[in-house]
C-alpha cells in the first residue's frame, strides 16, 4: 500500500491489505504518524493532536504483525490506527480533557471502549483536541487552543470532538472516537465531511469518560466512510446491525431548517429524495416548539459540576477539584468564562428541578414517539446545524443536536453536500431508541449513491 492510498483508505480496504500482505500495520501506523508529523508540524497546522505516543503505538503494531505471522486470528480492527478523545482513559496516558488544569491527570486504567478497541486488534496512536471540558462545539481548549476546520482555515471544526473529526478528515486515521452529550460527535462530523452516529443512551459505556451530563454522555465514532461507522459502532457497542426490508419512511422537520441559507436546506432536501426513491415517502413536518422544547429538556446545567467533581475526587494530579475552582484559577479559555460561572454556580441535582429536567426528557420522548406513529415516518431528518461553521471566536448558531441528546434517541451525521464557501453540509437522521438499523442503513445507500 501507498501512503496517498492510506490517507483515503476505508476499515475494510485497510484489513484486506493487511490479510493480503500488501502492507504491514508497522507501516500503516507509519503513515499516520508521517501524516500527523506533515499536517501539525510542517503544514496547515490542524492542530488536531494533544498527546501522541509514538513508539508505543509502534510497538503496539509490531505486536499485531507478530500476531499474523504465527496464524493468531485476527481482531476487526487488527493493526489499525485509531485515535481517542482526550477526555477518554487511556491506561498511562493523560486525560487532560482540553484542560491545563488536568494535563497532570494519568489514567491509571483503560476505559472500557478502549478495552474493546485493544481487544479488536486496534493501534492506539494517542488523544486528540477537544473543546474544553467537552462544554461547547466550538473546540475552544485552553490546553491546545482551537483546531482548525479540515476544509476551511480559521473556521470551526465543530466539538466539542474537533481534533477527532479533524484527525479522520485530514487523513491522520481510518477512524477516531469522541463522545456526545449535545452533538459533540454529529457536529464535528457535519463541518469536517464525516459519517458521525450517537447510539441510543446507554448502548455505549460511559465509564472512564471525563463526564458533562451522564444522562447525555455517550462515546461515538467518527469515520469517512459509511460501511466504517458500522463496523465501529458494533465493536464499541458490542451489538450486530442487520439491514431489514423497511422502507425508507423520512418526515423534514421543517423548523429544523434555515430560510437564509438555501444551499443547506436543498442539500438536505436532496438528499432525502434519494433516500426514499421509489420504495420510500417523504413528508414536510411542521413543529415549531419542538426546537424549544428540546433546549428545555436539556439537563447538563444540573449534571455538569457534580458529576466533574466526582470525577476529580480522586485525582490528585489535576490542579483542581471543582468546577468553581476551575472558574477561580482564570485559567479556562476565555470563551467558557460565562458557561463555566454558570454551571458552577448551578443548584444541580439537589434542586427540586432536577426532577423536572428528568421528566420533561421523558415527555419529549414520548412525544417525539408519537409523531413517528402518528405521521407514519421512521426517520426525521434535518440539518446537523442550520448555520456553516463559524470563525474562531465566534459563536456557533444553529444547532439542531439537542434533540436527540435529550431524548436518549440515536441520530447520524450524514455528508450530503458542500456550501459556496466549501464548507461541509451535514444531514442528520435521528430514530427511535434502538432502531440504529436504519440509520446506518440510510447511511449505507447515501454512500451507494455517491454523495
Amino acid at each position: 500500500m501507498q501512503y496517498a492510498d492510506y490517507l483515503r483508505a476505508s476499515l475494510s480496504d485497510l484489513t484486506q491489505a493487511l490479510n493480503q500482505g500488501t502492507t504491514t500495520s508497522r507501516q500503516l501506523t507509519g503513515f499516520a504518524l508521517q501524516r500527523i508529523a506533515e499536517a501539525d508540524q510542517s503544514g496547515p497546522h490542524y492542530n488536531a493532536i494533544t498527546w501522541l505516543f509514538a513508539d508505543e503505538a509502534l510497538a503496539a503494531a509490531d505486536a499485531s504483525d507478530a500476531r499474523r505471522r504465527h496464524g493468531e486470528s485476527p481482531g476487526r480492527l487488527e493493526g489499525i490506527p485509531v485515535l481517542i478523545k482526550d477526555n477518554i482513559e487511556v491506561q498511562g496516558w493523560p486525560t487532560s480533557a482540553g484542560s491545563v488544569l488536568l494535563r497532570a491527570v494519568i489514567a491509571e486504567q483503560d476505559a472500557p471502549l478502549v478495552t474493546a478497541l485493544r481487544a479488536a486488534g486496534a493501534v492506539l496512536l494517542g488523544k486528540t483536541a477537544m473543546h474544553e471540558l467537552a462544554a461547547g462545539i466550538t473546540g475552544a481548549s485552553s490546553l491546545s487552543g482551537f483546531t482548525d476546520n479540515a476544509w476551511l482555515a480559521g473556521h470551526s471544526p465543530g466539538g466539542s470532538s474537533s481534533g477527532s473529526a479533524v484527525a479522520v478528515a485530514a487523513g491522520y486515521v481510518p477512524l477516531a472516537i469522541g463522545t456526545d452529550t449535545a452533538g459533540s460527535v454529529r457536529i464535528p462530523a457535519a463541518f469536517n465531511h464525516l459519517y458521525g452516529l450517537r447510539m441510543t443512551h446507554g448502548a455505549i459505556s460511559i465509564d472512564g469518560i471525563v463526564p458533562l451530563s451522564p444522562t447525555q454522555d455517550i462515546p461515538g465514532a467518527l469515520v469517512r466512510h459509511a460501511a466504517d461507522l458500522r463496523l465501529a459502532s458494533e465493536i464499541l457497542s458490542g451489538q450486530q446491525f442487520v439491514d431489514g426490508e423497511e422502507p425508507l419512511r423520512i418526515g423534514l422537520w421543517l423548523e429544523g431548517f434555515a430560510a437564509e441559507e438555501p444551499a443547506i436546506n436543498q442539500a438536505i432536501r436532496a438528499a432525502v429524495a434519494a433516500l426514499t426513491g421509489e420504495n420510500g415517502t417523504q413528508q414536510e413536518i411542521a413543529f415549531p416548539q419542538l426546537e424549544a422544547l428540546a433546549t428545555d429538556a436539556s439537563i447538563i446545567p444540573w449534571e455538569f459540576a457534580e458529576a466533574l467533581a466526582d470525577w476529580l475526587a480522586d485525582k490528585p494530579q489535576a490542579e483542581v477539584s471543582t468546577l468553581s475552582e476551575v472558574v477561580a484559577s482564570e485559567r479556562h479559555h476565555p470563551q467558557l468564562k460565562a458557561v463555566f460561572t454558570a454551571r458552577a454556580s448551578h443548584p444541580g441535582k439537589t434542586s427540586e428541578s432536577y426532577a423536572v429536567q428528568q421528566v420533561r426528557q421523558r415527555t419529549l420522548y414520548q412525544t417525539l414517539s408519537q409523531l413517528f406513529a402518528q405521521r407514519r415516518i421512521n426517520l426525521l431528518a434535518y440539518p446537523v446545524v442550520k448555520h456553516p461553521p463559524v470563525k474562531h471566536g465566534e459563536l456557533q448558531p444553529g444547532s439542531n443536536a439537542l434533540l436527540a441528546a435529550v431524548t436518549g434517541a440515536p441520530a447520524i451525521s450524514i455528508p450530503v453536500g458542500f456550501t459556496a464557501q466549501g464548507l461541509p453540509i451535514g444531514m442528520e437522521l435521528l430514530a427511535l431508541r434502538g432502531r440504529e438499523d436504519l440509520l446506518l442503513y440510510a447511511a449505507a445507500q447515501m454512500a451507494e449513491f455517491g454523495r
